[in-house]
């Protein structure tokens, strides 16, 4: 009884530690439910027109006044996008006396030096210009235009975070600069490449054999939530690591290995903290994707409940092991924050080119997905909210993620007594 009241008081002090930190909840609680709200409306209207449903259009100017590739690629992410109707200028002056003159709801400003601001990790900011008469449509655009600059600005993001893992850890420190930007642009460019063809080749209908007749229109949000809500959960990995470098360092670490708990329950502590604080991500995007765009939960909260549980056992368990494995705070959170922008890529839980996630198309993806913890939960969820699973199908997912988390904790355990 008093190794749970401990383990529970160390899950209580965790918990409070990190819902005091208001930009870690943002990542976990709000982006989540953002990227799969603007990646679902981005792509909704590809879908409606191939299941027969009119899609709604927004009349837009674009104007790039930026000369280098990534104000290139913002704009084309503009055009391509089947909610808007762009119509690119010049000018900005010029397009902002023709929305105020009413000829287009808005207009999207690209600026000089962007793609330089890009490079350099200086922040740069796209300009909506919205007509007022139109004011109810202003989020809309907002929204898309923040969605078209994301990937670029994931980009730069990656880049730093490459550059800044490398330069710590020293891999190629003696290695030529060709090499080392050789390294970084692969590195960087594997993932891109991944989200621009989840973010250029749109889902597809399903039509009924025999007919040629379409089935009810889809909602990507039952594809894309899950998704994200998967990929964001791992993002507390990095949170988990620098916590564990910053209680070493003021000396808490070291006072409890002192004591007569185990090094298992010093790990079990944060790591039901953690697993809690996971569930309640999972509950939060759930049940607003189910109030206000009508996800489907399906009919087994339990069947949700038990992959959400699994789920937050390997994101707690891998982010003490990034702990454990990691030489300062630093170190971890920067390599949480790559492994959770690189694995659900490889994993393949998002949709490519079609409606389901791309690990169900099997090949190279399919096989590597299975040794990623990712796949694993996307599925168990998948299987519970589209209502093909039954409950032998969502426990052998439930097992495979009990099964890393089990491994990732006996690694954390043995490798504690040499902190």
């Amino acid at each position: 009884m008093t190794a749970i009241r401990t383990t529970l008081a160390v899950t209580w002090k965790e918990l409070q530690v990190t819902f005091r930190d208001r930009g870690l909840l943002a990542i976990l609680f709000l982006l989540p439910l953002v990227f799969s709200t603007l990646f679902s409306l981005s792509q909704q209207g590809a879908a409606d027109l191939a299941t027969g449903a009119t899609p709604i259009t927004v009349r837009v100017f674009v104007v790039n006044e930026d000369q280098g590739a990534y104000g290139r690629q913002v704009a084309d992410t503009l055009q391509q996008m089947a909610m808007l109707d762009v119509e690119e200028l010049d000018s900005a002056a010029e397009a902002d006396r023709r929305v105020a003159e009413g000829r287009r709801a808005a207009a999207i400003i690209i600026p000089a030096g962007f793609s330089a601001g890009i490079d350099a990790y200086e922040p740069r900011q796209v300009s909506v210009v919205v007509d007022p008469a139109q004011g109810s449509i202003s989020d809309v655009v907002v929204g898309l235009a923040n969605f078209a600059a994301s990937p670029v600005a994931l980009e730069g993001e990656l880049a730093q975070g490459v550059r800044t893992f490398l330069d710590q850890v020293g891999l190629l420190k003696t290695a030529p600069p060709e090499m080392v930007q050789a390294v970084q642009a692969q590195t960087v460019g594997a993932i891109m490449t991944q989200l621009q063809a989840m973010q250029n080749d749109p889902p597809i209908a399903v039509v009924s054999e025999g007919t040629g007749a379409n089935t009810a229109p889809v909602n990507l949000i039952d594809s894309f939530m899950p998704a994200f809500a998967v990929m964001f959960a791992f993002f507390l990995t990095g949170h988990i690591g620098q916590t564990f470098h910053r209680e070493r360092d003021e000396g808490t670490l070291r006072r409890l290995l002192a004591s007569p708990l185990s090094r298992a329950s010093i790990i079990a502590g944060p790591m039901v903290a953690y697993a809690i604080i996971v569930v309640l991500q999972v509950v939060f995007l759930f049940g607003i994707g189910a109030a206000l765009f009508r996800l489907e939960l399906g009919n087994s909260l339990p069947g949700l409940l038990a992959v959400s549980v699994a789920l937050g056992l390997v994101v707690a368990t891998f982010g003490l092991l990034l702990g454990v494995i990691t030489r300062t705070g630093r170190q971890a959170d920067t390599l949480g924050t790559l492994v959770a922008f690189v694995l659900p890529f490889i994993s393949g839980i998002f949709p490519m080119g079609g409606f389901e996630p791309s690990y169900l198309s099997g090949g190279i993806i399919g096989t590597i997905g299975t040794y990623i913890p990712h796949m694993h939960a996307a599925e168990g969820f998948r299987l519970v909210m589209s209502g093909e699973g039954t409950p032998e199908t969502v426990l052998v997912q439930v097992g495979a993620l009990l099964l890393f988390a089990a491994v990732f904790f006996v690694l954390a355990s043995r490798r504690l007594r040499f902190t």
